[in-house]
């Protein structure tokens, strides 16, 4: 049985009944004491993982036929969901998790039955026999030998920085059986007894202050050969078994986890006094945003496989976003404790019995173990895209094409990224674009005739009142594309001011806007948004007067939404105006694609579509919608830095090789497609909220800043890896900067949004 099949799998032998006698168990163990030191929490785990054996509740993704509960990866996130919000214990070995499903998938019946239960209960430990002092993240270049001997094998060499060795009966190791050297053809699995004569296992002492990991050294160890796993020589491809499950699948429990910790920091920052140190909210905004991007990029992979295609490089995107958010989040709680942090992690005296002390200096290896960050980045940018090696050894198929989602989206979404992507990429000309500098109020006309025929920008927008009632998450998509082309059409301002028509429910106006008006919002704009509450053009008698400045779209608007205040009552009033109404100077925008303008009204007739409070509410609204637009926007001008950044290390050579094979380059490629593809993920998330959900304002907050700081990054960092010729006029670089450095000050400032978010998840604490 394939790897994936094992996960996929639907389930008959476990029935319908599972969630029902799952809940009645947790809430048994949420009645019991929690043990109160390290020795109580393992006897603890140990004795609940039997526990879920003797009640069929043990390994949701397992077959049935070796004792696991053959749950869809639908119920297994169910399943996850549910033992973490109980808090139950993990099983206490770790590594029984990147075995077991090699020994499902390679070993034999006899192996199987040998080896599972005990795994599972947790009656034997296991511990990985990968690494050695000369072998670590090249773990090609492994010298630890076995020698076949009639029906064993002895085994001589050493492994080191192996976790759990000193307390592990078993020890799944990767040996050479073949010739010397960095040929992967000749390494065997085998499954080795800890009690076997010869082996001497010598405790490390971590950073920590524990013994975690050990140093293990094999003198002429015998092996029955009947504890290969697989056939001889074909270890290496069998590892990738344990690695691609450790990877593919720990997202299913790992983020209600992360979550959870977050969560804790959180309230640590409440309970220490910090909760209003802008620095401090900075460092959680940041810490929030990593968290949500592992579970957006998680939840992304989970669809695909449930769709039964491929969930691309997310796996190893989020190893390394994992590890350096761990890492990141634990530095903060360190600081959280204030000067506590001077206490070691056992001292009398220190916070929360020496918690965060001890992960902080645990999380160290978080970097390190299982592939360094440094490896992870070798691997996104070679393995998923396709960069050269920078080992000289070629270039590998990619994974994805850059700068294109890197999980396959849905059947809807990818027939609109396909559509717009020909007909956009058709109409837009670098060189056209340029000559905009000396046309700064003008737009691309046939191309936005084309863009409305096709369902912008309505797409969205209720079937009563002709739009194509699409989820948010396709409009998102949609302007994502038109942004990765620089569409030079002002789709955003339009779509932004269709949000305030359809928070109105201004029937007539939105329908002209849906059938192809352009229409721009005319409100003043400071740091941190929509300024309405003074500056406002006033409204007297119908007829509107005022001024207001830097106007994204105006010059091609037809139609504008204004924010204005009643002349008498002074209360807020939001009416429609037909752009010929007003006066409209053009200004130069710094993004050669957008237009931008001082709307001036002189006694112009308008049409009151909202007052007072209605008005403020349609404003909420609308405010959340725009964020994730101009998200969506930047998310685009993100991924064609990427694209464009990846293609140009791929072709130019310097001393004889492709830049991409550089790490200093390769590894700058691999940032950007973490920082596009999580800003793309936090977005899509965000837009699949609905307006109700008390989440749906924090979570466009943090991916709107998310998004506009990553495309200023990426354009950045895409002019840096082109060099010269990436600062050059003609270069299309320097337009995708001036676009993302337009959109992260047109509506609010990033650092506005996140401060923003955090203060509401920190109220909701106090």
């Amino acid at each position: 049985m394939k790897q994936q099949e094992l996960a996929v799998v639907s389930h008959d032998g476990i029935g319908d009944d599972w969630r029902t006698r799952l809940t009645a168990l947790l809430d048994d163990y949420r009645r019991r004491p929690r043990p109160s030191t390290s020795r109580d929490r393992l006897e603890r785990s140990i004795a609940w993982q039997s526990e879920l054996v003797d009640a069929g509740l043990a390994a949701p993704g397992w077959p049935a036929a070796v004792g696991g509960m053959e749950l869809s990866l639908e119920d297994q996130l169910d399943y996850y969901r549910m033992t973490s919000a109980a808090a139950t214990p993990k099983h206490p070995c770790a590594m029984s998790f990147i075995v077991a499903p090699t020994i499902i998938v390679h070993g034999t019946p006899e192996q199987r039955d040998r080896f599972l239960e005990p795994l599972l209960r947790a009656d034997e430990f296991w511990c990985q026999g990968f690494s050695e002092p000369g072998a670590g993240s090249d773990l090609a270049s492994l010298s630890t030998r076995a020698v076949r001997d009639g029906d064993s094998y002895r085994v001589t060499g050493q492994k080191v920085w192996t976790t759990k060795a000193d307390r592990a009966d078993w020890i799944f190791a990767l040996v050479r059986t073949g010739p010397a050297g960095r040929s992967t053809s000749g390494i065997t699995y085998l499954l080795i007894p800890m009690d076997s004569p010869g082996i001497e296992v010598r405790p490390l002492r971590d950073a920590a202050g524990g013994h975690h990991f050990a140093e293990i050294f094999f003198d002429d160890v015998v092996v029955p050969v009947a504890n290969r796993l697989g056939e001889e020589g074909e270890g290496w491809s069998i590892m990738r078994t344990s690695l691609g499950h450790e990877r593919a699948t720990a997202f299913l429990a790992d983020e209600f986890r992360y979550r959870s910790t977050v969560d804790k920091v959180l309230r640590l920052a409440v309970d220490r006094g910090y909760a209003d140190d802008p620095l401090v909210r900075r460092e959680l905004a940041l810490a929030e945003t990593s968290v949500r991007s592992i579970t957006a990029n998680s939840a992304r992979a989970l669809d695909a496989v449930l769709r039964g295609a491929d969930p691309g490089g997310v796996a190893s995107v989020n190893r390394l976003v994992k590890s350096e958010f761990e890492q990141h989040l634990h530095r903060l709680a360190l600081r959280l404790t204030g000067n506590g942090a001077v206490l070691g992690a056992r001292s009398d005296g220190v916070v929360e019995n020496g918690r965060w002390t001890y992960g902080y200096l645990m999380s160290r290896a978080a970097t390190i173990g299982a592939g360094t960050s440094e490896i992870q980045r070798n691997t996104i940018a070679e393995g998923v895209l396709g960069l050269p090696s920078h080992r000289g050894e070629g270039t590998r198929p990619r994974t994805v094409v850059p700068g294109r989602p890197l999980t396959a989206p849905g059947d809807d979404e990818s027939a609109i990224r396909e559509a717009l992507r020909g007909s956009i990429a058709a109409s837009v000309d670098t060189s056209r674009l340029l000559g905009r500098e000396d046309r700064p109020g003008e737009y691309d006309v046939a191309l936005w005739r084309h863009l409305v025929a096709f369902g912008l920008p309505g797409l969205s927008a209720p079937e009563r009142l002709g739009g194509g009632g699409a989820p948010d998450r396709l409009l998102c998509a949609a302007i994502e594309e038109a942004a990765y082309h620089l569409a030079p059409v002002p789709l955003v301002p339009t779509a932004v001011a269709l949000q305030v028509l359809l928070g109105c429910d201004a029937c007539e106006a939105t329908a002209a806007v849906i059938n192809g008006a352009t229409a721009a919002f005319v409100v003043p704009v400071d740091d941190r948004g929509w300024a309405y509450d003074a500056g406002l053009p006033a409204l007297t008698g119908g007829v509107l007067n005022g001024v207001v400045d830097r106007v994204a779209g105006a010059p091609a608007a037809e139609v504008l939404v204004v924010a204005a205040h009643d002349a008498d009552t002074g209360e807020l009033r939001l009416v429609t105006v037909d752009g010929s109404a007003s006066s409209v100077t053009v200004q130069n925008s710094i993004d050669l694609t957008a237009t931008v303008g001082v709307v001036a009204f002189a006694d112009a007739p308008a049409t009151v579509v909202a007052s007072g409070p209605t008005a403020v509410e349609a404003l909420a609204a609308a405010r959340r919608h725009a964020q994730l637009l101009i998200a969506a926007d930047s998310v685009g001008i993100a991924n064609r830095a990427l694209s464009l950044a990846v293609e140009w290390a791929g072709q130019r050579q310097q001393f004889g090789r492709p830049i991409g094979s550089f790490q200093a380059i390769s590894h700058r490629c691999a940032n950007l497609l973490v920082g596009a593809e999580g800003a793309r993920g936090q977005v899509l998330a965000a837009a699949d909220l609905p307006a109700s959900d008390p989440d749906a304002i924090v979570a466009a907050d943090l991916a709107c800043a998310e998004a506009l700081t990553v495309a200023v990054r990426s354009s950045e960092e895409c002019i840096q890896i082109h060099g010269g010729i990436g600062f050059t006029w003609e270069h299309p670089a320097h337009l995708l900067l001036r676009r993302a450095t337009a959109n992260e000050a047109w509506l609010v400032r990033p650092e506005v949004m996140r401060d923003r978010a955090v203060a509401e998840l920190l109220d909701r604490l106090r």
